[in-house]
């Protein structure tokens, strides 16, 4: 049954990394019966002011963008002529604008196209995906690759933080809605036997939570070593064929706003696989609202 108000936001600056963001999101939307909003930002700023005092010639390119836009949903429509697209332009910081839009339309996530400032995966993230993520109150993916359907492997990196309970739950929603396997990790940092250890009981309890709900699963606990946990999720979701890694962007105590720490600004930056992040501002949701019934021997979403 369809739900309202299931939006997803898709920002397109016509780069071929935001076409393969729209396929994804498309596939995405398609399974979920979401609705499809494709915003197109433009960004006028320094020199460019100038430019466009007149007016007629951003009332041209403004004309142009909607027209790329429409041809890029009825490629779209020919797939499948039932998930409903909208298309958005409006003029801005880019950042700015896609989060006051996914506010505005309740957007139940944002998918973005990789962006990198330069040309190796050790430079930074592009600014607007740096900023939407780190700001964002709902999930965002940063998509990567070429593959368009939906995920059907997802790496969660969990620590003892009590944020991690929406990772969990997201990695639940998931699981149910696109029969996903989910694979927990962590990694050891301290010199305590590995079965001895806290973050091995909530491995434990997190894996028994997602079993009892129908949710298939899978943990992997790593010995301490000199290897970087970020690292050693990295190479175990190519170990295992993963689709997506699932990170909170930020260490508990520190407001949303603040930065993304550096885990998870590792993961995004370096992972061949897309990246579903999450911001501690969304960590309040009530999961057993948001899922309705389901199994919490644990309580972990108390």
């Amino acid at each position: 049954m369809k739900k309202e108000l299931q939006n997803i936001l898709v920002p397109v600056d016509f780069r071929d990394s935001s076409f393969k963001a729209v396929k994804f999101a498309f596939r995405v939307a398609k399974k979920i019966e979401a609705n499809l909003v494709l915003l197109n930002v433009i960004e006028i700023s320094g020199v460019l002011i100038d430019l466009f005092s007149s007016g007629d010639e951003l009332v041209k390119i403004t004309g142009k963008t909607k027209d790329k836009l429409q041809e890029l949903t009825e490629k779209l429509k020919k797939e499948d002529d039932e998930v409903h697209i909208q298309t958005r332009v409006e003029r801005g910081k880019p950042y700015k604008k896609i989060l006051e839009i996914a506010d505005e339309i309740r957007a139940r996530i944002i998918i973005l196209g990789e962006n990198h400032q330069g040309e190796l995966k050790s430079k930074n993230l592009g600014s607007t995906v740096y900023q939407v993520t780190l700001k964002s109150p709902v999930p965002v993916i940063t998509y990567k690759g070429s593959h368009e359907n939906v995920v059907n492997k997802i790496v969660v990196p969990l620590d003892l933080t009590k944020q991690t309970k929406k990772q969990i739950g997201s990695a639940l929603a998931y699981g149910r809605n696109y029969n996903s396997k989910i694979y927990l990790v962590s990694a050891l940092i301290g010199g305590i036997k590995l079965k001895e250890s806290r973050i091995y009981k909530k491995l434990k309890q997190a894996k028994e939570t997602l079993d009892k709900n129908n949710v298939e699963c899978e943990i992997k606990l790593f010995e301490r070593s000199e290897i970087e946990p970020f690292q050693r999720v990295l190479d175990y979701t190519n170990e295992v064929n993963a689709d997506m890694i699932l990170v909170m962007t930020h260490q508990e105590g520190y407001t949303y706003d603040n930065y993304i720490g550096a885990f998870a600004h590792h993961i995004i930056n370096q992972s061949d696989v897309s990246v579903m992040s999450l911001t501690s501002s969304a960590t309040s949701v009530d999961f057993k609202s948001l899922l309705g019934p389901i199994v919490d021997p644990f309580t972990i979403f108390k």
